[in-house]
């Protein structure tokens, strides 16, 4: 996923990052903001290690962000294996041998030009099965939506995450992360929120429409982020990141499900 989008409409909103250390959150200073490295980092079970790297612009830059080239980019977990990332043609750092494994904690390690930015991100011992998929009618808007019905696990908080795609497309959302809250161990529903985009007057779901949502369980760090982020828009504060060194971005390994349906709803 690419975040700099979001990093256009904060800086939007105040024209200027300024982040320091992990899991802090700061008031927006209304300055002309000066480039900083964006960290998309990724691992998620059974899947190889990836992180992409950036810039962020000003408001008025263009809306092309470069890969960062020459990176030192390491990850490694808790059980002494560690891997150098090379750099794809598509401009990601990936493993080659890498892989995520539920229950371990997992860091990344990145130099750039002598200055060095870490992360840590604990996948969880668990995968959160969806038990299916139905489309929530909603009268008010003539349109349905997807809803996921899922067990919760019992014993700790847990935090979520939904990614969408509409016919192989992924579909951004209003809000796409959650945590139990007090509903700890209960069986849940969720509304996933795709709605029109602004401006647009059609609808992003039809009936017969292929629709695939990805249920990823992650820990609190990346759900932080993830869940400030979407409250942006009514902020003006920074969303929370768990990168420590100056950059901007996230560090997440997460255990995730998928499923399928093709999209039907009675009116």
């Amino acid at each position: 996923m690419s975040i700099n989008k979001y990093i256009l409409t904060i800086v939007a909103i105040a024209s200027a990052f300024i982040f320091t250390s992990c899991e802090k959150e700061i008031d927006v200073d209304l300055k002309s903001s000066e480039p900083k490295l964006v960290i998309e980092g990724l691992i998620a079970a059974d899947s190889l290690a990836t992180v992409r790297l950036t810039m962020s612009k000003d408001f008025s830059g263009n809306n092309t962000f470069d890969p960062v080239l020459g990176a030192l980019v390491s990850v490694s977990d808790d059980k002494g294996n560690t891997e150098i990332l090379k750099i794809d043609t598509s401009g990601i750092y990936k493993a080659q041998n890498l892989r995520g494994v539920p229950g371990r904690t997992y860091n990344l390690k990145i130099n750039v030009d002598g200055q060095e930015y870490t992360a840590s991100s604990t996948m969880s011992p668990h995968t959160v099965k969806i038990d299916s998929i139905t489309m929530y009618y909603i009268p008010l808007f003539k349109y349905a939506c997807p809803m996921i019905h899922f067990q919760d696990p019992k014993g700790s908080k847990n935090y979520y995450r939904e990614l969408l795609y509409i016919n192989g497309k992924r579909k951004k959302l209003d809000e796409d992360a959650t945590d139990t809250d007090d509903r700890e161990g209960f069986y849940l529903s969720r509304l996933v929120p795709a709605f029109k985009e602004n401006g647009s007057d059609e609808d992003p779901i039809k009936k017969g429409d292929t629709i695939t949502v990805e249920h990823q369980l992650l820990d609190k760090g990346a759900y932080t982020f993830f869940e400030t982020l979407g409250r942006i828009g009514n902020s003006q504060t920074n969303p929370t990141n768990n990168i420590v060194g100056g950059a901007l971005g996230y560090f997440s390994a997460y255990t995730f499900d998928r499923k399928t349906v093709i999209a039907d709803w009675p009116e």
